[in-house]
Order: C-alpha cells, then structure tokens, then sequence
C-alpha cells in the first residue's frame, strides 16, 4: 500500500530534510528470475465464509534474479543512498519521526499496517453513483462564455495543492473580449504559469498575469504580492522583450512589497535542505507583516528612508548569521554549493550582495540602476483602484490565482506546510479589494487527473508516497532519478490495479484497501507505491513549474475537494484527463480510514479521532496531525485506453468513452462539483468543454 507517515523503525518515513533510501538486504538463497509484471509470490489465507482466497501479508514479495538482486544491494545511478536517516528539529515531523527511514521495498510496519486495514468492510458508498451520466461536448461559447458573461469577477483558482494546470482556464477566460483585465493580487514568484503565444513560442510567468500576450489586455500585479525586481525583470520581463512582445501598455505594476537578496538567503539558510523555492516568501511575508520591509514606492522616493528601512529590516538576517555563527564567505560557499548541480537557483545578484562590503549601499545602487533609472521597467499604477474602475465600466476582471485552496496559509488544515499567502479564492478577492456585494464573482476551481500531485512536504492521504520522498533523497530534478528505474510505466499501472487492490473485479469484495504489492524490473523491487511516484513523475513530466522538483503523485481526491467546493463554489475544470489513456483503471480516493499502529489518538477540533474512524467526503477535514494517520479508501474505475480522448487522438465531438464519463459522474456525486470542462492535450485549446 502507499508508503505513509508512521513513527519507528523501518518506516517509509522522513523529516524532510536528508534521510534517503535504504537499500533492501536481499542476500541469500538464489532467486529464480520473475517477469516484472508477473503476479508478487503470496501466502493465502482463505476466508470460509466468502470461499474465495486473500492475499496474506507475511510473504508479498516478488522472487528476482540475482542481478536483480546485486542491483538493490548496490546504489543505482543517479539514486543516493544513505543507512543514517538525519533530522532537522524545525521541521513539522520531527518530533513525530525521529528515528525513520525510507526504503524501497514495503516494510514490515506496512505489511501490520495492511493486516489491520484488510478486513475492513466495504462502505456502501464504493458502489455509488448508481447512474453514470453521459456528458456531450458543446462550444466554447455555450459553456464558459456564459458563466463569464454572466459575472464581473471571474476567479480561477486551485483546488489541490498547487500546478493543477490552471493556465488553459486562465488563458480561455482572457481570451473573452469583455474580459480586459488580468490581475495577480497576492503572493510572489514561487508560482509558476506556461503559455504560449500563437506561433507556439513558450513562455514561463512566476509574478506576470497570464494574458500578457494577447493584445488589448491589461495585466496587473497589485500591491499585496510581494516582488523581487531584479528577479523579475531578468526572468520574465526579458521574454516579453526578447520575443518583441509590447508590454508597455499591457502591464502594470502596484506598490507591491519587494523581496530582496536578504529575504532570499535568509529562506537559503534557515529552510530544511531541498525543502523551499528559496524564493524568499515565508521571511519577506514576516517584514511584510511586521511593517519592517520595503515596497516599491521607496525606492522610487528618497533614498535616505530606503537606506533606514534597508538598515532596520536586514537586522533579521544578520541575526542569523550571528546565531549559527555564519560569515559572508560561509554564506557565498552555501550558495555555490545550492547552484552546484548546474541550476542557478541563488542568482549572481545575491551571491554578490552577500558578498557585499556595505550592504546596504549595495541594495540602494541595485534598485536604482536596475529598477528606478531602468527604461524597461514596466509602467506603475493604483491597481485597486484601476480594477474597481474597469468593473464599473462594464469590463470583465480575472483574477489569475497562484498556487492553491490547501497550500493557502488561511487553512488550517495544512498550517505547518503551506505558502506564505492566503491563495484561496477568498484570498484572492480580499486581496483584490474589489466589493463583493456589490460584484458578481464566479469561481473556477481547477484540479487534475488522473496523476493528481501535491506540491511541497506534508500530509496527503492520497498519495503514493510521502510528500518529502523524493526531497529527502536530495533528488532536486526529473534528472536525478535513475534513467532505469521504474520506467516501464504501464507494466508498473497495471500491477497497481491488477495486484494491488485485490478484488478490483469484484465490487462486493472492493474495499479500497491498497495491498503492500511490489514490482521488479532489472534495477531492483519496489513498494509500488514507491514504483508508481517514482513512475508518474517520469512518465508524466510532473515537475514543480518553479522549483523543477518531481511531484508525488497519487489518487483524485473527494475528501479534500468537496471542502473546496463547499467553500468555492460548484465549478470545477480538470485538467491532463488525457492522461487517463495509459492507465488500465482510474482510482479516485472517496473516504479515509483512521489508523495508528501504536492505538494512539488525536484530538482536532474537539473531535477525538481513533483506529477504524472513517472521515468521508463532507465531513470535517482534520488537520495534519490527523491526517498522516489516514489512508485512502479508493473506489476503481476502469479506463478507457481503448478510446484515447487526446486531442491528438480524438475528433471534436465524439461521444466520450463511459471511463471518463464514470470518472466525471463519481467526481461530481462526492464532491458536490459541476464539471465545466476537461483539458485534453498540452495545447492551449485542447479542452473539452461540457453541456451544463
């Protein structure tokens, strides 16, 4: 089953911060060799009553070669290895791990693990919807024009946990010629949107609204996002003049708070190894609140109150330099070694300010060489203010959401492990400040499937493997994952559905349960859960937009997705449907279950959670201290790779396979959602849209 968060020894689990895998000793009588799809060798145990035989814990392993076996014994290319787990005590797990480590192969806390969930009784609910509803394709026009159109606000925003690929919904909503403003209002360039342009130029936007290549558009960024100038200009502004792009009229900048080369080391060094964008978003957002930091206005104003505010706010970072006893060459050395692998992910302009003699005289030249006296420096403005004023006119305003509903720091669910800003849709339009009594205001939640991911560390019950496993390793890039490993995705799908579950032919038997199956190819045996994260990342390109990390993967999940709706709005868009063409079955998580090995309970909210408590969609979300006891209960739906829907693939208008519309019908009954669209393709107009 999915390798989870629990304590002890011989846990799937890490703090985050550089514990890796442990190779698993397979050494000694010879292993006959075993094709790596073939059913994992099992001890059965027989249930009189049903008659039928179940897949006992004690013995679920694949037999492997003896190459095979050397190959797990020794560190693969590209995989580092460590038998040591270490911990960083500012990270949310520590206490909770302390003395955990990851492996590949199921261990044996898992295999109790499935031994207590096994018997579980199938819920009621695993045979719903009883009616599957037929969904036919209509236009453009006649689906999301008319939402448009019937509203002065639209805001798109995730409904998971980040790069949901809200892009294609950004881009179509523009696109709408009543729709003339585009506006980010919060956060900071730790999100991340591609478009592209109509010849198929693409375009990588971190801070920059989304429509800023479709003419007579007006893009913003308000004042309650936070800037690095420099930053800016150097990765997003140089496309726009590069590719010849007319940006002068098209966007424009708020009093917006600027991160500065200090906020960024300061995130460098007191951030758990591989765990942050080193954007520097948690210690701007502290000067930010405690009205220390600088916005753009001060440094288009007298620079002796720069130079006061510079002085004031950078006390925080020489503190830390003093409290772990840092130099400037200490912090230069740090820097290098973060951008050794050949990704600059600390720029030059902050290696040379921590290099800097007189710190502060080097800020108040950067700002004004390169952002006050700089030609190129977009046009500023009252964004607020130019917003009310185009809804009064009669012109549409998108608000253009980064990251997500759960990564919003606004939720307390996820607290320990969210961004810096309530990204929310809430967020956004309190952010905007535009009257939502007196606005119309429509929300396009936006999710993916199948190969829903989670951004950042945590809990997510739905995935298939922690959220730090991949950081953890130090594995910073699709790159660093063994080329051989796992990469026969459709090998590694199919023994999940066929292997894993059980009873997936038998709806009565169901019960949702992942079993500790394992898969082998020539490079070692994995958990499959860790195959299928490892496999989804490659097979998918799943990546963060900004930090270029491999995503985890895992199952849609219901539970999460009916509080967004709830809170949201009905509207939901899902895109990558396209993906569900590779896979054999579809598994969306509807319920969890509660279990902790060691009976213990936690208490969120008042309500007491305790082993065999089943939290269904609609009930209160717990927190995470809950939530990395919880494990999906997964209903199965079968796939339809025998009618691609790609757009490469499929014609406009054809019927849709009965997979996708179960997957779409079983979504809307749990979640409360009315699916506007499905994206099909990497294009920006390959989205199919949905009659309402």
């Amino acid at each position: 089953m999915p390798v989870r968060r629990y304590g002890g020894p011989d846990n799937n689990s890490s703090s985050g911060v550089s514990s890796a895998l442990k190779p698993a000793n397979t050494s000694g009588s010879r292993l006959p060799s075993m094709h790596r799809d073939a059913v994992p060798q099992q001890d059965c145990c027989v249930n009189e009553e049903e008659g039928v035989q179940q897949p006992s814990v004690g013995s679920e392993v694949h037999l492997v070669s003896d190459a095979t076996r050397r190959a797990v014994q020794q560190p693969s290319s590209g995989a580092p290895y460590a038998t040591d787990a270490k911990f960083d005590s500012s990270t949310p797990q520590f206490n909770a791990m302390k003395s955990s480590e990851y492996t590949f192969r199921t261990n044996e806390r898992q295999r109790e693990l499935y031994k207590a969930l096994r018997a579980l009784p199938p819920l009621p609910e695993l045979q719903e919807p009883r009616c599957v509803e037929e969904y036919c394709e209509v236009s453009l026009e006649d689906s999301l024009y008319r939402i448009v159109e019937a509203n002065d606000v639209v805001v798109v925003a995730g409904a998971f946990f980040g790069d949901e690929g809200k892009g294609k919904t950004v881009d179509a909503v523009a696109r709408h010629p009543l729709c003339t403003c585009i506006a980010r209002v919060n956060s900071g360039e730790n999100a991340g949107h591609t478009v592209f342009d109509k010849t198929g130029r693409k375009f990588v936007f971190n801070l920059a609204p989304s429509g800023l290549l479709l003419p007579g558009k007006r893009n913003y960024v308000g004042p309650e996002c936070v800037m690095d100038p420099i930053s800016f200009m150097e990765k997003e502004v140089i496309q726009l003049i590069e590719a010849g792009v007319d940006y002068q009229d098209r966007l424009f900048i708020g009093n917006v708070c600027i991160v500065t080369p200090y906020h960024k080391l300061l995130d460098l060094l007191g951030s758990a190894t591989n765990s942050s964008t080193l954007k520097g978003m948690a210690p701007v957002h502290g000067s930010k609140v405690t009205k220390r930091g600088i916005r753009l206005d001060h440094i288009f104003n007298d620079e002796e109150t720069l130079r006061a505010r510079l002085e004031k706010d950078m006390g925080t970072y020489f503190g830390l330099l003093k409290l772990k006893n840092l130099s400037d060459a200490d912090v230069v050395r740090r820097c290098q070694e973060e951008n050794s692998d050949g990704v600059l992910r600390v720029p030059d302009y902050v290696v040379a300010f921590a290099q800097a003699e007189d710190k502060v005289e080097f800020l108040v030249q950067l700002y004004r060489d390169r952002v006050r006296c700089n030609p190129n420096f977009p046009a500023r403005c009252d964004v607020i203010h130019e917003l009310r004023a185009a809804v009064l006119r009669g012109e549409k305003v998108l608000l253009e959401g980064p990251q997500s509903y759960w990564l919003s720091n606004a939720r307390t669910k996820f607290w320990e492990s969210t961004t810096s800003a309530d990204t929310t849709a809430s967020g956004l339009l309190a952010a905007s400040q535009l009257n939502f009594q007196q606005f119309r205001t429509v929300v396009l939640n936006v999710h993916k499937t199948p190969g829903s991911s989670r951004v950042g560390i945590g809990a997510c019950p739905s995935s298939f493997v922690p959220q730090d496993y991949f950081s953890a390793q130090n594995i910073k890039t699709l790159h660093d994952l063994p080329p051989a490993a796992c990469a026969d995705f459709e090998a590694i799908q199919r023994t999940l559905f066929r292997h894993g579950f059980p009873f997936s032919k038998n709806k009565a038997l169901h019960n949702g349960i992942m079993a500790p199956v394992e898969y082998s190819d020539e490079t070692g045996t994995y958990n499959i859960g860790v195959a299928m994260a490892i496999a989804s990342a490659k097979h998918h390109g799943e990546c963060g937009a900004v930090t270029k990390k491999p995503r985890v993967c895992g199952f849609f999940d219901c539970v999460l997705q009916h509080e967004v709706n709830n809170n949201q709005g009905p509207y939901l868009t899902i895109s990558a449907i396209d993906r569900g063409d590779d896979y054999d079955m579809i598994g969306v998580t509807i319920a969890y279950v509660y279990h902790n090995l060691e009976g213990k309970q936690v208490d969120v909210d008042g309500h007491v959670y305790k082993n065999g408590d089943i939290i269904r969609a609609g009930d209160p979300v717990p927190s995470e201290s809950a939530l990395y006891h919880c494990y999906p209960i997964v209903k199965l739906i079968d796939g339809w790779s025998g009618s691609p829907v790609a757009a490469s693939k499929r014609r406009r208008n054809t019927p849709l396979p009965r997979g996708v519309c179960e997957l779409l019908s079983t979504i809307e009954y749990f979640t409360n959602s009315k699916v506007l669209s499905i994206g099909n393709g990497p294009n920006g107009d390959d989205i199919i849209y949905l009659g309402q």
